[in-house]
């Protein structure tokens, strides 16, 4: 969202209004938007001098939450590790045609109510032992059937050592089936 007009450059706004100078002339002694000054000369019209500062419409504190953000902070205080997509998608599964703010709005509630992001990515779900030291470990990989520019397919094999992430061999050949014998 863009910042609002500060508010001396409205009062200006306001004074060259008054003073009956137009739209395009105010835009260009004040260097702001034709847009905007058409914007605020619509409020001045309908508001008069009540229309010079921001009305925006701030949430009280202690005022009490929309039902579906109160739902959804209280799923978060019992799943810290749950994101806000996570937590609306359960939203949704629980009523379907009871309207659900975005995850970006959650987020924006979730930080207002104190509460920290979760953490990062996903656990894992064993711990894996990797190799500590060169040759203990190697990784094979291969893919076959690769599609080359000028039309024809190729298949490689690579073998990885695990420890230290070296190549140790590459072979790049033509896909052939199980029952040819290399050439």
């Amino acid at each position: 969202m863009p910042q609002p007009l500060p508010l001396p450059i409205r009062q200006a706004m306001f004074r060259l209004w008054q003073q009956g100078r137009d739209a395009t002339q105010i835009a260009a002694s004040l260097d702001v938007s034709c847009a905007s000054v058409y914007r605020m000369l619509e409020r001045f019209r309908r508001d008069g001098a009540s229309g010079i500062p921001p009305q925006y419409r701030y949430l009280a504190d202690d005022a009490a939450l929309p039902d579906a953000i109160q739902s959804a902070v209280d799923l978060r205080r019992e799943h810290p590790t749950w994101g806000a997509e996570f937590i609306r998608m359960q939203l949704l599964q629980r009523d379907a045609k009871r309207p659900v703010p975005s995850g970006r709005t959650l987020q924006r509630w979730f930080a207002r109510a104190g509460l920290m992001p979760p953490p990062a990515g996903r656990r894992s779900k064993a711990m894996v032992a990797r190799a500590t030291t060169p040759h203990d470990v190697w990784q094979m990989d291969a893919k076959e059937h690769i599609k080359l520019k000028h039309g024809e397919e190729a298949s490689w094999l690579r073998i990885i050592d695990e420890c230290s992430g070296a190549v140790l061999h590459t072979t790049v050949f033509p896909p052939r089936g199980l029952d040819e014998s290399p050439p």
